[in-house]
């Protein structure tokens, strides 16, 4: 598969808000890559922080691209939300954009799950 045939299947980089029960899930679409992704996904962060949210997870399992701005992002994220008192879990596939995420060793210290599901059981 072509990149440009990817882009064309998965579309660009996207991030989308919803409640699910007591809990705000972000869901990370596209490429997550640099730092217009980057910057996106911590205004967002701290938009959910500031609304008060005291349960959050971020899906990562459709943001099929990734660099290292995953793992800093991520381990940013979590800090900011323990600080803030918010529970903040993610969902990380193996591979792709959960690749440097895992490389990172970050399910040793973030709340990390496989399915949306099992993140907020």
């Amino acid at each position: 598969m072509t990149g440009l045939s990817w882009f064309t299947r998965r579309g660009p980089f996207r991030i989308d808000t919803r409640a699910l029960g007591e809990w705000k899930v972000l869901q990370v679409r596209g490429r997550f890559m640099g730092s217009g992704p980057e910057e996106r996904f911590h205004q967002q962060v701290s938009d959910v922080l500031n609304s008060g949210a005291r349960r959050v997870v971020v899906d990562l399992s459709q943001s099929h691209l990734g660099d290292d701005t995953v793992a800093t992002a991520a381990a940013e994220a979590y800090h900011r939300a323990k600080v803030a008192g918010t529970e903040l879990r993610f969902v990380v596939l193996p591979g792709k954009a959960g690749g440097y995420y895992h490389m990172a060793g970050l399910e040793m210290t973030i709340p990390t799950f496989g399915t949306l599901q099992d993140a907020i059981a």
